[in-house]
């Protein structure tokens, strides 16, 4: 997507280069909010972490996933994250002033008040986040942090709600009015005014019923179109369909044995470490090419092999050729000579940045955008957002296609999310210092950034 600075862009990068303390950078699908994240990242001064809650939304970035960079076991506690940070007093996060947390709608409430602990204690500042500043991106109305059926009553007892504005921290800076907020409103993804409305309507649970007449025209039975990809919800469901659709072609599969090394785990893998592809495989790239043949998201069907490379006809009618690729995955350190952050490889994955693409899950497809698509609702939806995660990948209505009717209970909402929302949007203003004044401060040490209070503002 090519990224258009208009004035709305350029409200975001100066909130996100500002002084308060937590900024929430939101918008639905298709406003570009990745593509606002690497500009800024690129733009930047200095190395400014991104991360993400999980491996796949890190890769997607080219950062790492919070936990890596925070050295958190799976079951960290606030309590085990401050001695953790008190331990590790060393010049890499003594050297941060800020951080960015992508796909934040995933990030759970108890994580974020994890991150805040270790920071206080690495920093030896008691400020919220130890006097960092976080740049939060991501859509509350797509895919909602997962709290498993073990963690759910112990999870009640401490939280309103699994979001990240449930946290102890955010609370805080919210109460004190020192959370900044934009939401992106330029939809680049879709042209079609109508489609557009409709997906409001889904995202924000205020569909009219002739709305969701209009959309339901898009069931159709029968045979699958050959060039539309499948959103399933489960890992299972897609993967049997890749399979199937694999075995019924001819010829016999030619296999690429892909190589992973350092820290790179099979969670962060982009595709199948042993990829299987025929003649005919409808295949999806991986990755953009450096000379610009084809994109993260492409689409098309392998024409045949050249040694190690694949030929690939893509939709657009350009025949392509895909060689090996090798993906990086790094962690942020502290030069100590230098006195600066820099991004340190770890591990690496080497395959052709191909994966089967009759079908994939919804799930990942975030932030992909495709010309036709199948959503497959037979099995229902299982979270909330998750319709219209689906529904937004698409370009147009045209190019949809629904395997059932899409019924009110399958476009599920959750009302904590709307509360939060409207109190952000809401026409109030709070001038109240969290921090102290620069006078009052000064003489316990306390660093620079938050000398004066800082008001709170609704930006639209």
């Amino acid at each position: 997507m090519r990224f258009e600075l208009d004035e709305q862009s350029k409200r975001a990068l100066e909130l996100m280069d500002g002084e308060t303390p937590f900024v929430f950078i939101t918008g639905r699908a298709g406003t570009g909010k990745s593509t606002l994240l690497r500009h800024y990242r690129d733009n930047a001064p200095r190395t400014v972490p991104v991360l993400a809650p999980t491996g796949v939304a890190a890769l997607n970035v080219e950062g790492e996933t919070i936990h890596r960079f925070f050295r958190f076991s799976p079951d960290i506690t606030a309590k085990h994250a401050r001695r953790k940070g008190a331990a590790a007093r060393d010049g890499m996060y003594a050297a941060i002033d800020r951080i960015i947390i992508d796909e934040i709608s995933m990030v759970r409430a108890d994580l974020l008040d994890c991150v805040d602990a270790f920071l206080r204690a690495a920093r030896e500042d008691e400020r919220p986040f130890g006097g960092v500043r976080v740049i939060a991106i991501g859509d509350l109305f797509q895919l909602p942090p997962v709290v498993t059926q073990h963690d759910k009553e112990a999870f009640t007892h401490l939280y309103t709600t699994p979001y990240f504005f449930s946290s102890n921290v955010v609370s805080e800076l919210l109460d004190y009015g020192q959370v900044a907020f934009l939401e992106l409103e330029k939809v680049h993804r879709q042209k079609d005014k109508k489609f557009i409305e409709l997906l409001n309507g889904i995202r924000d649970q205020s569909i009219s019923s002739a709305a969701l007449v209009e959309l339901n025209r898009c069931v159709k039975h029968g045979a699958l179109p050959e060039d539309a990809i499948v959103l399933t919800p489960t890992n299972r469901a897609a993967d049997a369909l890749n399979e199937r659709r694999l075995v019924s072609l001819l010829p016999k599969a030619r296999k690429f044995k892909g190589h992973a090394s350092g820290d790179f785990g099979d969670r962060e893998m982009p595709t199948d470490e042993e990829l299987s592809l025929k003649r005919g495989a409808r295949v999806m790239c991986m990755v953009n090419d450096p000379a610009g043949a084809y994109v993260n998201g492409s689409l098309g069907r392998v024409a045949g092999f050249e040694d190690d490379g694949v030929k690939v006809d893509l939709d657009d009618g350009t025949t392509v050729r895909v060689d090996m690729h090798t993906w990086n995955l790094y962690r942020n350190r502290f030069n100590e000579r230098y006195g600066r952050i820099e991004a340190e490889k770890i591990g690496s994955f080497t395959q052709i940045p191909l994966r089967l693409a009759w079908a994939i899950t919804i799930h990942k497809s975030q932030g992909k955008t495709f010309d036709q698509a199948v959503i497959d609702l037979d099995r229902g939806a299982f979270a909330a957002g998750q319709v219209y995660v689906a529904l937004s990948r698409c370009r147009s209505l045209d190019g949809l296609r629904l395997t059932k009717p899409v019924t009110p209970d399958q476009i599920m909402l959750d009302q904590d999310i709307v509360k939060f929302m409207a109190e952000l949007k809401g026409d109030r203003r709070t001038r109240l210092d969290l921090f102290g004044t620069a006078e009052s401060r000064g003489r316990a040490g306390a660093s620079d950034g938050y000398d004066e209070p800082v008001y709170v503002e609704n930006f639209e």
